[in-house]
């Protein structure tokens, strides 16, 4: 499906199962969700949070599901945008591009302004030199291409996952084994869609694998299974720690500090140290997948001329390097304008929120792609017809649920965005009628 990649504009296959896997679920950035993303959650819906984040997961997974099918059948660079592309129309390819590209950046810099919240916190850093050292390491790793930093991830993101479950059992285990029933927790239905769609935040990590199809040994077979274990670790570990978190603050007190804090006096300062570690090799890490689903993105778009050409050459290791620096610049302009105008914690929550409307569009995009390639055999197809159509509608009732509980600058920004991407749709299109007709 499509052309066939020429030599300077070829992206090798380097990765396997487990190096995306682990790649993706650094991703998710977990650990630092739980203290960002968790803390977002629970200050929104209290002690249902649990309940909000496993409801994100069930959205996450059923998209997941479609995404699943859609990767057996494209294993081009691109994910979400090549399967708009192929299987709906070129316009709505570039478009979902465009809305995949703001989620990336938005939701990779999030985590960057979350991690540099954390630092700020606990060490009394500057904040801006934090923010720039998180970045310049994730931008260093960008360069030097995917390979090396899947080893770096799977290295990482097992750590994490120990570390993960250790902090809920300590947490469980701190009250004596005493387990309350988020559902007793009265909450409006739009207060919970804001909150899910929230907590989908977390295990939506695993959005970082498609962009990278193009680069994964045996594509049929490893992206799929990959982005089902990721949303399951993922979305289970976290709302495990969210819940155990909030049945300590229910039984034992101590809402009125940060999680930190709290960590520091339950289970002395090794313990912290090892959660502010996890911390900011999450900010890392998460930044780096994202920014390089991003670039895989720009690349893809430029393979199919809808964007500078330039930007799906291909320089050695580093793969798509002009993507690569294109990404960086988008990057740097998205932390440095949301930090000097908003704060670190209103630049947080801003990206955040807007990051997870863009995916929930990204995601409906997906699942019409999905769905309009189940119609043309819908006799023999009629399980993917079925999970395609719940997951839009899911997704569209999530989204418009939620819109009542988010702040209304952050929804016009939103909306802003997704015009502008309209209207780019459009002048690219008056632009190559012109250079046909002449």
């Amino acid at each position: 499906m499509g052309p066939s990649h020429g030599s300077r504009r070829h992206l090798h296959r380097e990765i396997g199962l487990l190096d995306l896997v682990f790649l993706s679920f650094g991703g998710q950035s977990p650990f630092l969700s739980i203290l960002s993303y968790g803390v977002l959650v629970f200050t929104s819906v209290g002690a249902i949070a649990p309940l909000a984040i496993m409801l994100g997961t069930l959205m996450v997974l059923i998209n997941g599901l479609v995404v699943y099918r859609l990767s057996t059948r494209f294993t081009q660079t691109g994910g979400y945008y090549t399967y708009a592309y192929y299987s709906l129309t070129k316009r709505l390819g570039f478009e979902t591009g465009w809305l995949y590209t703001i989620y990336a950046v938005l939701y990779g810099a999030a985590y960057v302004i979350a991690a540099s919240s954390i630092l700020v916190e606990v060490v009394g850093l500057p904040p801006l030199a934090v923010l720039t050292a998180i970045f310049a390491a994730s931008s260093i790793f960008l360069i030097l291409g995917i390979k090396p930093t899947a080893r770096y991830a799977m290295v990482a993101s097992v750590v994490e996952a120990a570390a993960m479950a250790a902090v809920a059992l300590l947490f469980l285990s701190s009250t004596g084994w005493r387990l309350y029933n988020p559902l007793s927790a009265p909450v409006a239905p739009g207060s919970l869609a804001a909150a899910a769609i929230l907590g989908a935040g977390i295990p939506t990590g695993y959005g970082s694998i498609t962009p990278v199809s193009g680069e994964v040994r045996n594509p049929r077979r490893n992206v799929p299974l990959a982005v089902i274990a990721v949303i399951l670790m993922g979305g289970g570990l976290a709302a495990l720690d969210v819940y155990a978190i909030a049945d300590h603050f229910i039984y034992l007190g101590g809402a009125g500090g940060s999680i930190l804090d709290l960590m520091a006096l339950r289970f002395g300062l090794l313990t912290l140290s090892f959660v502010l570690f996890a911390a900011i090799n999450d900010g890392v890490l998460a930044t780096l997948a994202f920014m390089i689903a991003a670039s895989r993105t720009l690349y893809a778009m430029s393979f199919h001329g809808l964007i500078p050409r330039k930007l799906s050459e291909v320089k050695g290791r580093s793969g798509p390097l002009y993507a690569s620096l294109a990404t960086i610049a988008l990057y740097a302009l998205t932390l440095y304008s949301s930090y000097l105008a908003l704060g670190l914690a209103a630049a947080f929550a801003t990206l955040a929120l807007i990051s997870m409307l863009a995916n929930s569009v990204v995601h409906v995009s997906a699942n019409f792609s999905l769905l309009r390639i189940s119609w043309k055999r819908a006799s023999k197809r009629r399980l993917e017809l079925l999970l395609s159509a719940a997951a839009t509608a899911l997704t569209i009732y999530l989204l418009l649920q939620s819109l009542g509980g988010i702040p209304l600058p952050v929804v016009t920004g939103f909306m802003a965005l997704l015009v502008l991407g309209f209207l780019a749709a459009e002048v690219r299109e008056m632009v190559a009628g012109e250079e046909e007709e002449e």
